[in-house]
């Protein structure tokens, strides 16, 4: 048989290979199993996002979470940072209709209202409420103390959204609010009293309270939730494990200061050796010369606390403490002592897009609808022409920069190049460009155009003055040098 014919029936035979029962495939997920971590997983449970944040869930989080954060220095220390970066000084409005003047005035209105009510302000307690609670409401009411337009903003716990009376098992109706079929909010219920208040003991009544005027803030981690737990859930007992461990460590501090010397012999009770009650104490005397009891040696313990572990771990326990937030250790600690420069700026990059997405949603829940009704009370009040809110933006307080000269030589060649310009650069600091350009122009005695066209002139095509005419008396220019030279060693034109 030939090598052909060998070839040839190795590939091309027309005799099937016996096929090989498969039996069933029994491939598997490690956390589809639950042997190993069976006990971690106790508490796994199948609730959806609402089911899961029932009320009586939602009190005992935000009830653990309010008293640590009370409690522990460096829980409040994340809450309060946290809510200075996201709110700072408050958002600015910025009006983008074609008419400077009338943009000016509903700004120089708004800017006032905000004042009147400390708008601010309650932002602020909103986002730390956000923080500890899981979520916050502002209610728009009626003040007739405000001027011009008699509206505030009122905050609002989570515990007092809430229905008394919550029909069962209804389509729609969670725990103090009511949607309708496509998930809008209809109202909310808001009860009269808080349930921990003085004057809860009477019966609870709730008012219900259109969804306009009724702004929930919160994080949604889930499809379909509509109420929220703290948003350090996740890591509320690294908090006390934290505090607990802290105690310890002094406790075991102050334990071995309060020996300050002891008594040590080898001799048995009967050798001879002078007698020492056990466990007695004797006063000591600064600068004393003492004579020990016969058979006795002195020596003084060693304090073991702090160990070495104790800073890392209360550093590893603070980066995870302030990890729900995005928020980095340099931050959370106010300690950037191990940080190279560029490091620290580096973990700043991911807490601040959190911050970034944080406040556009502040924008969507809370200022663009509540400037809708501002500005509708405000056309009635002040008697403004247009009666349609115009089209409008929100400045947020720039974020805080360690490198000043580089940012500004990196903005100078961004507006060189066109790839950037002023209005956003403003909008970045905070700052309305028209006000600022105002502003520059009447210090400097100009008209605000004249002021942007000598600031074009100079920053964007190099400070280039105009070329002059030269006059009959002036030499003729020297002709350009082309012939080469050498310098130290170097050739130039």
């Amino acid at each position: 048989m030939g090598l052909w014919t060998t070839i040839r029936r190795a590939f091309w035979s027309e005799e099937k290979p016996a096929r090989v029962p498969l039996g069933p495939i029994r491939g598997r997920y490690d956390a589809y199993s639950g042997t190993t971590n069976a006990n971690h997983w106790l508490n796994a449970d199948a609730l959806d996002a609402d089911a899961a944040n029932s009320l009586t869930v939602r009190r005992k989080i935000a009830r653990n979470a309010r008293a640590e954060i009370g409690n522990n220095g460096q829980g409040k220390g994340v809450q309060l940072t946290h809510a200075n970066y996201v709110i700072g000084r408050g958002p600015k409005l910025r009006i983008q209709s074609p008419d400077p003047a009338q943009n000016a005035k509903v700004e120089a209105a708004w800017v006032r209202w905000c004042k009147r009510v400390k708008f601010a302000r309650k932002l602020r307690t909103a986002v730390k409420a956000k923080v500890c609670d899981g979520e916050a409401f502002l209610q728009v009411i009626d003040n007739p103390r405000i001027a011009e337009v008699a509206l505030d903003v009122r905050g609002i716990e989570c515990e007092q959204v809430s229905s008394p009376y919550l029909p069962f098992s209804e389509p729609g109706y969670i725990d103090g609010i009511r949607f309708d079929e496509a998930g809008n909010p209809l109202w909310y219920d808001v009860l009269k009293q808080h349930p921990g208040g003085l004057f809860t003991a009477y019966g609870q009544q709730a008012d219900r309270v259109p969804a306009r005027f009724m702004f929930h803030l919160f994080r949604g981690d889930r499809p379909g939730e509509h109420r929220a737990v703290s948003e350090l859930s996740p890591t509320l007992n690294l908090f006390a494990q934290s505090r607990r461990y802290r105690e310890a460590t002094v406790a075991a501090a102050e334990n071995i200061a309060n020996w300050s010397i002891l008594l040590k012999t080898q001799a048995m009770p009967n050798d001879g050796g002078d007698t020492v009650t056990a466990m007695s104490s004797y006063p000591m005397e600064k600068g004393m010369m003492v004579g020990l009891p016969g058979g006795y040696d002195a020596f003084q313990p060693k304090a073991e606390q702090p160990s070495a572990t104790y800073e890392s771990f209360t550093r590893s326990n603070t980066c995870e403490q302030a990890r729900p937030l995005n928020m980095p250790y340099n931050i959370a600690a106010a300690d950037s002592s191990g940080y190279s420069f560029s490091g620290g700026r580096l973990d700043h990059l991911t807490y601040f897009v959190s911050v970034d997405v944080e406040q556009a949603d502040i924008e969507d829940l809370i200022l663009d609808p509540l400037f809708d009704l501002w500005y509708a009370e405000a056309v009635v009040a002040i008697g403004w022409v247009s009666r349609e809110p115009p089209p409008h933006t929100w400045d947020w307080p720039a974020k805080p920069d360690i490198q000043p000269v580089d940012t500004a030589n990196a903005r100078k060649t961004d507006l060189s190049t066109g790839t950037t310009h002023r209005r956003r650069i403003a909008a970045e600091d905070g700052y309305d460009l028209d006000d600022e350009d105002s502003q520059a122009a009447a210090d400097l005695g100009m008209t605000v155009e004249e002021y942007r066209r000598e600031f074009f002139r100079v920053a964007l095509a190099g400070g280039s003055t105009p070329a002059r005419e030269p006059d009959s008396g002036d030499e003729p220019p020297m002709p350009p040098r082309n012939r080469l030279s050498k310098s130290n060693g170097k050739v130039r034109v």
